[in-house]
């Protein structure tokens, strides 16, 4: 008898079977067209659309976007200093654009403007997570989590892993993701507290 048994293996490990590249960039497209989503009916008359990040013209945008979720929704978490820490990532635009050009980064944008993105790098992590104040509590952040998980089922991951801060934390817990492991990162001489989380994405067979 042949019994499926989902494992995780996210401890020390990254994915790089062969020809992840392949599979995983020949699957953008499907994932980046433009498609509507549901609106808000309360509150939005215009569908949120999703597509791939444009290199350099969408830097400034993100990096607003990324600055103010940091310094706005993570206030309940972290303190002035260390969400001030983290927000610096953007200030330097070209370095945030060779970021957001890694890998897979998603936009979910309404009316022309950015209100949330993620980023899947490498196929089997995901790296960035970011909602705009004001979209909160619409599902972006687990439609972006179910799209970056798609991506990584596509290119044969065994494993979807992410470093997720407290506020995230919740938000991959609901989608399936288990806490590996508590950690201590630090932004310059702040120190700010982190999740690994980690999704089994593929059955392992055993024989019996």
């Amino acid at each position: 008898m042949r019994v499926a048994v989902a494992v995780a293996r996210c401890v020390g490990a990254r994915w790089n079977a062969t020809g992840v590249h392949t599979v995983y960039f020949s699957m953008l497209d499907d994932f980046t067209k433009a498609t509507a989503a549901d609106p808000d009916p309360d509150t939005q008359r215009d569908a949120v659309v999703w597509r791939g990040y444009v290199a350099r013209d969408d830097a400034a945008p993100l990096a607003t976007l990324f600055r103010d979720a940091v310094l706005t929704l993570t206030a309940p978490h972290y303190d002035a200093a260390q969400r001030t820490a983290w927000a610096a990532a953007a200030d330097d635009l070209d370095a945030f654009d060779a970021r957001l050009a890694r890998g897979v980064t998603l936009v979910a944008e309404h009316v022309g403007k950015p209100v949330a993105f993620g980023q899947l790098f490498p196929a089997d992590h995901v790296e960035m997570l970011y909602v705009a104040p004001g979209w909160t509590r619409r599902g972006l952040a687990s439609a972006l989590i179910a799209r970056m998980e798609a991506l990584a089922r596509e290119a044969r991951a065994s494993t979807l892993d992410t470093d997720a801060s407290a506020l995230a934390r919740p938000v991959f817990e609901r989608a399936g993701f288990s806490l590996v492991a508590e950690e201590v990162v630090r932004r310059g001489s702040v120190s700010l507290p982190r999740f690994h989380l980690c999704k089994p994405l593929r059955a392992v067979f055993f024989s019996g």
